[in-house]
Parts: structure tokens; C-alpha cells; sequence
């Protein structure tokens, strides 16, 4: 009875290069070999994970003398025009003729508040800690 050699994976056909995790990730889950692509799944999988239980706390809104929170998915979901309108819905703040903006304070740094880009919403929501509405 002939054997046939056993053939193990090889990772030859990998290149390994100076690119950021997100895009080495992306290399390895869309690569010819299914284990160089399995193990890119997995870490795909965890950073998602990891990524997930971070943005799952609310985000609290200061406006004078009121603190609400509201829910981060909810915020992200809308661009930075309607989202701010809904903020200023919510305070009972639609009908005002005072110019408002809308700082925030990001993860790293909750003491620090800075001015918000409206245009960056969906980018920022994820790393907003505290939202104040300043008139």
C-alpha cells in the first residue's frame, strides 16, 4: 500500500507587511490559506468583542442644570445635524433663538471638554464620554 505524504499548511503564500492591525486582519481573513484565514476570523471576532463592550455605556448630556443619558447606539445611528436637533428636542431647547454648539469630553481625557465637529459625528460618537450643550 503506497502512502502519500501528508501536506502540511504552509504559510508561504502570506506577506508579511508594515501595514496597521485593521488592515493586517483583513489580509489574513481574506487569505488563500484556511488557517492564515480561520486565525483571521478569530482575531476579527475579539476585536469586535472588545470593541462592543466599550461603546455600550450611555452617553451623559449636560444642559444647564439637567443630566440625561441617552443611549450610544441610538446617537450613532443619526448624523451630527439630527442628533444635535434631538438633543435640543429633548431639553426643550427647539424653539431657542440663542446660538448653541456642543462639546464633548472624549475616553482618555473625561475633564477636558472640546468643541464637537458635527460634520465627524458618527466618527467621535464612539469615544464621547460626556456631551454638555453650551448656549
Amino acid at each position: 500500500m503506497a502512502s502519500t505524504p501528508s501536506r502540511a499548511p504552509s504559510v508561504s503564500g502570506l506577506a508579511v507587511t508594515t501595514t496597521s492591525p485593521p488592515d493586517t486582519i483583513s489580509e489574513l481573513k481574506s487569505s488563500s490559506n484556511s488557517i492564515a484565514a480561520g486565525i483571521g476570523e478569530a482575531i476579527h471576532a475579539l476585536f469586535s468583542a472588545s470593541s462592543h463592550s466599550q461603546t455600550t455605556t450611555p452617553i451623559m448630556i449636560d444642559c444647564g442644570e439637567r443630566v440625561m443619558a441617552l443611549g450610544r447606539k441610538r446617537m450613532g445611528a443619526m448624523n451630527g445635524r439630527n442628533a444635535f436637533l434631538y438633543l435640543k428636542s429633548k431639553f426643550g431647547l427647539l424653539s431657542t433663538s440663542a446660538p448653541l454648539y456642543l462639546s464633548a469630553s472624549f475616553t482618555g481625557s473625561p475633564d477636558k471638554f472640546v468643541e464637537v465637529d458635527m460634520d465627524a459625528w458618527e466618527e467621535l460618537v464612539p469615544y464621547i464620554e460626556k456631551l454638555r450643550i453650551v448656549g
